[in-house]
């Protein structure tokens, strides 16, 4: 039976509400601990503007073996952007990528799966060799973004598995049955339901993609879903999924670049 590819993958951006960085300094380097235990090499979907204040962290993690993609130039939605503005700021992303890593990016995620046409037409032209910004049958994204429906349409009914959506672009969407296959999955759902939603989104999907955000290794003040659901309960979570999948050979952990 042909081995299962999991990717876990980090959107790495300011930290929910405050704008500091403690996801990046204080949170991640505990979850990294246990990344390495395991020999699992992470994709980081990373603002630039947090690859130019971190520079010296993100070349260690890309030196490695992790894989460092890009999540905009800020944290900000593109399809409510021009087309001039979105090319703009793919420009200067892409161009402060190769300033800090030497070398081209291939990965692109949009802050809150926010990649229009427009946007998906300029990751083509930069060269970027693949998008990780739709969520297929994912109801939970209209119950966030309600005034997005057109776009939550697009996606919604778009393939569960990767596919060319240029000649030059592969769509690598992340998993998702209902709820999608993030951090929010494993801040909700009890301990004992994990390794069954994780069966569901296997049934559905043969190469997983999970995403977290670099905040939800911390504690935030300032989040109501923090207070009612704490980060500390997500990470005892993911470890423990994390633990019983690499028991089991069936399972690989991969970067999203080894998807294509």
């Amino acid at each position: 039976m042909a081995q299962t590819s999991v990717a876990i993958t980090i959107d790495t951006e300011k930290d929910l509400h405050t704008g500091t960085s403690f996801g990046i300094t204080e949170g991640l380097p505990l979850f990294l601990e246990k990344a390495r235990k395991y020999n699992i090499k992470l994709t980081f979907f990373v603002t630039a503007e947090i690859l130019e204040e971190f520079p010296e962290y993100f070349r260690a993690l890309d030196y490695e073996g992790h894989e460092i993609a890009l999540h905009g130039l800020e944290h900000e939605r593109f399809d409510i952007l021009s087309y001039f503005e979105k090319e703009k700021r793919i420009k200067k992303a892409v161009e402060i990528y190769e300033k800090v890593l030497f070398k081209k990016p291939k990965g692109f995620r949009a802050p809150q799966h926010s990649a229009d046409k427009e946007l998906i037409t300029i990751l083509s032209k930069y060269k970027l060799a693949y998008d990780s910004s739709y969520t297929p049958f994912n109801v939970i994204q209209l119950l966030f973004f309600p005034k997005r429906f057109k776009l939550w349409t697009k996606h919604f009914f778009s393939s569960r598995k990767k596919y060319k959506i240029t000649k030059s672009l592969y769509e690598i969407p992340t998993s998702s049955f209902l709820m999608p296959f993030v951090s929010l999955a494993f801040r909700v759902f009890p301990k004992p339901l994990i390794p069954v939603y994780f069966k569901v989104i296997r049934a559905f999907n043969r190469e997983i993609i999970f995403y977290a955000h670099s905040w939800d290794f911390i504690k935030l003040g300032n989040s109501r879903i923090d207070k009612i659901f704490p980060h500390y309960l997500f990470i005892e979570k993911i470890i423990y999924l994390i633990e019983k999948l690499s028991k089991r050979q069936k399972f690989k952990f991969v970067r999203v670049e080894d998807l294509i």
